[in-house]
């Protein structure tokens, strides 16, 4: 399910953050869960994810994720930490399939074909590893 709203329901309350809060912070990356922001990152790419995953990923189960670019890379991890929401500014085709597929729920403001290298003259490497490689495969090298 797709929705755009400004207050965002999540355990049956309604919730003060949403896409449009975290639109002027200077985070990359929160994890709220309760009403609460449990863990936020100015870190860029896969690395606060990555980090948030290792050290809250019984936080993240039911949880919503502000991320500020979603590829299908960073759409495996958090499906693979059982979020309930994901808000990005930027989500990537590839990534928009992978989260609607395990029912997360999405707020977003531009969709993409693709996420791109810091160059932006090709596909992100991680955008690449995820296709090339099973999901649970990328996980395993992500996480290790």
């Amino acid at each position: 399910m797709i929705y755009r709203s400004k207050l965002l329901s999540l355990e049956g309350f309604l919730m003060k953050y949403n896409l449009n809060y975290f639109a002027g912070k200077s985070w990359s990356f929160a994890l709220i869960k309760g009403g609460k922001i449990i863990f936020r990152s100015k870190a860029d790419r896969l690395k606060p994810l990555i980090e948030c995953i290792k050290k809250h990923k019984r936080e993240m189960r039911g949880g919503a994720v502000y991320d500020k670019i979603v590829g299908r890379a960073a759409a495996i991890l958090l499906a693979h930490a059982k979020v309930k929401e994901v808000w990005t500014p930027v989500l990537s085709e590839a990534g928009k399939r992978h989260l609607l597929e395990k029912k997360v729920k999405l707020d977003y403001l531009e969709e993409v074909e693709s996420i791109l290298n810091r160059e932006e003259n090709n596909i992100c490497p991680m955008e690449k590893l995820s296709r090339k490689i099973s999901e649970k495969e990328f996980i395993r090298r992500m996480l290790k």
